[in-house]
């Protein structure tokens, strides 16, 4: 009997939670876009997913705003389960020639559907200089 207790209660103690994330992509889903709200039940229903340990690797969550640049300007976000963090940084940026993109990362339950995340001054003016200097 003391066997059993025992073993249920390792069971309790060796469970691992999964960390609750948003995932969706604006591209195929414009629910997904800046305007997020994430304390709406239909939103959360169709994007939340159970980010899972891979590899070894604990999860987080990550939003990208991603500003695409060519003929017209595109705006996408995707919010998704991370498994390589970027160290020493909550958010941060990548550019090329074509295109801009914002990562957040969190680790907090539903934390990529946080208004904070959304776009920095510094990415809008990344974005409109090169479309000025085209003009120029």
């Amino acid at each position: 009997m003391k066997f059993f207790v025992a073993l249920s209660v390792l069971a309790v103690f060796g469970t691992v939670t999964a960390l609750k994330c948003f995932t969706c992509n604006s591209e195929t889903d414009s629910a997904c876009n800046d305007n997020f709200n994430s304390d709406s039940p239909a939103l959360q229903s169709a994007f939340v997913v159970d980010c899972e340990e891979k590899d070894g690797l604990s999860p987080f969550c990550r939003k990208l705003s991603v500003y695409i640049i060519h003929n017209a300007s595109e705006f996408r976000v995707q919010r998704d389960c991370g498994y390589m963090k970027r160290e020493g940084y909550d958010c941060y940026q990548k550019r090329s020639e074509d295109y801009v993109m914002d990562t957040c990362q969190c680790e907090n339950e539903l934390c990529n559907g946080a208004p904070s995340l959304s776009t920095s001054v510094a990415t809008m003016f990344a974005i409109a200089v090169p479309i000025i200097a085209r003009f120029l």
